[in-house]
């Protein structure tokens, strides 16, 4: 048993990603076998893949610092402000840009009273994705793959199997070329944040409100004009990850010594 924990020790970040993977894909048959009709578990893929392999290498210390990590809250405002209003903001202006482009003027009017968007935010935001798996890609993942690589590397290395844990999501008609990208994009910005403020609450509110950015404000447009509005976005979320790596250089994605979680160096 010791040598498979060793071998765990040492391939931990393989092992995470293998499982994160294998157990997401194995829980979406039933998903895809009810036409998208049952409740989503696979989602919740990353998160155990986290805690297990977290549990195996560190012990409950690694497991902790997760968990720890999922209700830090204490964080300047600024980057509550930064976790809601980019998302939000880049899907907004995408909005009012996309008509420039020839798309009709977006109808508001299909956009759900806010008393009804908000208890299907919080059925989103437990069964679509957030909470299942941030606490796998920001709180297991991204710490010891910034433990010995810089924050752009670490960012452009998650965004693409998190691009890649999406795929099955093609099988039921939700997945889009665009969409894939921006998760890559997406990456970036979550590293940005997560690096100034070491919360996955942080990275949680941040993924609920990209999420249901897309999902409702993108009502306002339908069939190519919809299409088009979801590039545009794409292409500030380009510019907001230009911007940060601008400002801060590619290394850490602080203005300071980038602070190593002792979970990232321990386990």
């Amino acid at each position: 048993m010791s040598s498979f924990l060793n071998l765990v020790w040492r391939h931990r970040l393989t092992f995470f990603f293998a499982l994160a993977l294998g157990l997401t894909w194995l829980a979406f048959i039933p998903f895809y076998l009810s036409h998208g009709e049952s409740i989503p578990w696979f989602t919740f893929g990353p998160a155990v893949s986290g805690f297990i392999v977290a549990a195996l290498v560190g012990g409950w210390s690694a497991v902790k610092a997760i968990l720890t990590s999922m209700v830090k809250w204490r964080v300047r405002p600024i980057w509550y402000l930064a976790a809601f209003g980019l998302p939000f903001g880049a899907q907004l202006a995408s909005i009012l840009i996309n008509p420039l482009f020839g798309s009709v003027q977006p109808a508001w009017g299909n956009i759900p009273a806010v008393s009804e968007m908000l208890p299907m935010i919080a059925l989103y935001a437990v069964f679509s994705g957030p909470l299942g798996e941030e606490p796998g890609w920001r709180g297991f993942a991204a710490p010891r793959l910034l433990a010995c690589r810089s924050a752009l590397a670490s960012s452009l290395i998650l965004g693409v199997i998190w691009a890649v844990w999406h795929f099955p999501l093609g099988l039921v008609g939700d997945l889009s070329l665009y969409g894939t990208i921006n998760v890559v994009l997406a990456a970036i910005v979550f590293t940005w944040l997560y690096q100034n403020t070491g919360s996955v609450l942080l990275a949680i509110l941040m993924h609920v409100t990209h999420q249901n950015s897309v999902r409702f404000l993108g009502k306002v447009f339908v069939e190519g004009d919809y299409v088009q509005q979801q590039w545009i976005a794409v292409a500030i979320w380009a510019m907001i990850t230009v911007a940060i790596v601008a400002y801060y250089g590619t290394e850490s994605f602080v203005r300071r010594p980038a602070a190593r979680l002792v979970v990232a160096t321990t386990a």
